[in-house]
Order: C-alpha cells, then structure tokens, then sequence
C-alpha cells in the first residue's frame, strides 16, 4: 500500500493541532515498518533530513536555505532508490511526497517563519511515531 495523504495545510500555515498529532502518528508508524514489497525508511534516512531541519531552526528562519532541503530529499530518494531490490518499494518515496508538499506549503505561506516553525513540530512528532513503530519490531 502506498501513502496517499498529507499533513493538512493549515496545520502547517497556521496552527498545529491534534489533526496533525494523528497524521504524524499514522504516519510516522507507517514510514517505520516493512509491510511486503513496501520497505521502511530507515532511521539513518530519517535522522539525516531531521538533523539538517533541526541545524536550520537553531540557525533561524533562512528561506534559501529551507528551500534547498527539497534537492536534498531528492538525492537521498534517488540513492535509496538505485539501491533497492527488484519489486520492492522504498517508503522513502512517500516521505519525499509528502514532505516536499508541506515544504512547498511553507514557502507559500504569508508568514514563513511561523509555518517552519509548524513545520518542524510536525516532522518532529513524525520521527518520534517512527522511532516507536522501529521498537515495536
């Protein structure tokens, strides 16, 4: 099964609320586990892209910045992607999707410092789901 939802807008452009507790939670189990032919993320993919967002938000709000995250996402899809074996699917694939969609949601939003600001609550409380759905192995 392949992901097919996304963190709501205004959980990213005004205010983080238990909606978005929810998405992280379904989400961030959902990124932890194999499931067949899906394989997980894994926690060194995760933990790369949360370490770079978390050096952005003590360094505070730089757009250009922000916005170079998306290529790096991309590489990283790209590498896990030439690594995988024949009829499997990396979820790799959604986290990319999703997670360049509420990046795009951040970049458009009138108040950019307050939706990073959103943004990196919500993607937090994914990595922690994800962490808890790895233990539960």
């Amino acid at each position: 099964m392949a992901w097919n939802k996304f963190i709501p807008a205004n959980e990213i452009t005004d205010k983080v609320t238990n909606a978005t507790v929810l998405f992280a939670e379904e989400f961030g189990t959902y990124l932890g586990k194999d499931e067949g032919d899906f394989k997980k993320l894994t926690t060194s993919q995760l933990r790369k892209f949360f370490g770079e967002v978390k050096r952005q938000q003590m360094n505070g709000w730089d757009e250009t910045a922000f916005a170079l995250l998306k290529p790096k996402l991309a590489y990283a899809k790209g590498r896990a992607n030439i690594n995988k074996k024949r009829n499997q699917i990396n979820k790799i694939d959604d986290f990319y999707t999703v997670i360049v969609a509420a990046i795009d949601l951040v970049l458009k939003s009138p108040d950019k410092k307050k939706a990073f600001d959103n943004f990196t609550q919500v993607f937090e409380a994914i990595v922690a789901y994800h962490k808890a759905a790895e233990e539960q192995k």
